[in-house]
Order: C-alpha cells, then structure tokens, then sequence
C-alpha cells in the first residue's frame, strides 16, 4: 500500500511563471509514502487541513512514485538542464471522483482506495490523459 497525501486548495502567485512552477494547485500529490509510514494524526490535528490523505492498497511505494514527478520543459536551457514548468506532472481530479469516494473525503480527510478506482481521475497535466 502506499499514502497520497494531496493538496486540496489552490495555491497562487501574481507571476504566471511561479505560479505554475512552484505553486501546488489542488488535488496535486504533495507526497507519496510508503504504507509503513506512520500518517499519524496529520489531517485530524488541522482545523482546516489543506490536505486529503489517500491510502492505496494493491500497490508498493515504487509503482506509484511517478506521481511526484515535476513537468519539465520539451528543450533543455543552455545549460543542458530542462527545467521545471509545473510543480508536478500529475494531479487527481478531485472534484470528478465518483460520489462515493468524494463523501468521504469531505467527511473525513481520508480515503482508502484502489488504484484501479482512481486511475481514471488522475490527469498527466502535460497531455491532458488521464489513466496512464
């Protein structure tokens, strides 16, 4: 199993450039952590968390750790370094989810799923897919 800890609101920046690049937006994965990673108190000791925590069974740390991947850009700068356009690749579509699932969040800042159950509200921001 692994942890998704999301981000739930939409963090800004007057300048588009930072906006995108370093500001999380909402269901962006902030973290993804091994099931044996202690989660603790993390969403039950925050009034207004601005985080969901998503257990996913059936999967290890490693299958899921391409979610944290930040979007880099088609061409390197001079340097030889691609950098960064989007904090990450992927985000979840939180507001998509089926019902089921998105009551439970709402009411308690947590959900256990399947990966088979989400896959296909979870978005590559560069090409617009979801479910790869």
């Amino acid at each position: 199993m692994a942890l998704f800890l999301l981000y739930d609101h939409n963090n800004t920046n007057p300048d588009p450039d930072k906006d995108q690049r370093g500001c999380y937006k909402r269901g962006m994965i902030v973290q993804v952590l091994d099931d044996t990673h202690h989660d603790g108190n993390l969403v039950a000791n925050s009034i207004q968390p601005p985080w969901i925590l998503v257990r996913v069974t059936g999967v290890t740390l490693d299958q899921v750790l391409k979610y944290m991947q930040p979007q880099l850009a088609d061409t390197p700068n001079p340097d030889g370094v691609y950098p960064v356009v989007r904090r990450r690749l992927y985000r979840v579509l939180v507001d998509t989810i089926p019902a089921s699932i998105r009551n439970q969040i709402i009411a308690n800042r947590y959900v256990e799923v399947t990966l088979s159950q989400v896959r296909n509200y979870i978005e590559n921001l560069k090409t617009g897919v979801t479910g790869d």
